[in-house]
């Protein structure tokens, strides 16, 4: 990943996602954004098929994720106001 600064093992799988996603400053592809975390803090003793998909959960789980679609995740704070994003979208078919 390189720049690591923030980043601790110490920290669980899914705020260093989140750190990894705000340092970033743009959605990731789940599974890089998992490799990145596994970079971060190395997960032994399980399979990695087990591993992804327990990281996969909390991404779902935690409310600060939001999945854009297609296996990209972002932040649900870099995602417009959807009443905002709905009203645009209505004045874009009033035509």
């Amino acid at each position: 990943m390189g720049n690591t600064v923030g980043l601790h093992a110490q920290m669980s799988e899914v705020d260093l996602a989140h750190a990894i996603l705000k340092a970033k400053g743009q959605p990731l592809y789940y599974r890089e954004l998992i490799e990145q975390v596994l970079e971060v803090k190395p997960v032994t003793g399980k399979d990695l098929g087990h591993i992804i998909a327990g990281i996969h959960t909390e991404l779902n789980l935690d409310g600060r994720f939001v999945h854009i679609g297609h296996g990209v995740w972002g932040l649900r704070e870099w995602a417009p106001d959807k009443g905002t994003h709905i009203e645009s979208l209505d004045d874009d078919y009033d035509n």
